[in-house]
């Protein structure tokens, strides 16, 4: 464990807690931090945090930079129903309704493997 950037994370983070204290704090933590369900805890290490946008689907948390990957995927299981539509069209209703989502403003914190 490098202590050193443990203690720059962490100071990271509690910068944007201070400076955006309304907003919820969101950890995501890495699929390799939890090996089993054996045990009621795992170490792991605190590792960047950044503000951001997010929305969760019956699938999986996204993040707004996957903005285009959720177009892409829109337009993907969608278009049959558009046949009328030129593909400017169809991307732009598809931006449309992805920007239409529940995003919400949030601290997102990394935590990794130790």
């Amino acid at each position: 464990m490098n202590l050193d950037k443990q203690k720059e994370n962490v100071g990271t983070l509690l910068k944007l807690i201070k400076e955006n204290p309304n907003l919820p704090i969101v950890p995501m933590v890495a699929t390799e931090c939890v090996f089993d369900d054996s045990y009621g805890y795992w170490m792991s290490e605190w590792g960047n945090a950044n503000v951001t946008k997010y929305w969760c689907d019956d699938e999986r948390f996204w993040e707004y930079d996957s903005f285009d990957e959720l177009v892409e995927q829109w337009i993907d299981n969608n278009f049959e129903e558009y046949p009328n539509l030129s593909d400017e069209e169809l991307n732009n209703l598809a931006e449309k309704t992805v920007n239409g989502y529940e995003w919400v403003d949030a601290i997102v914190v990394y935590i990794k493997q130790a």
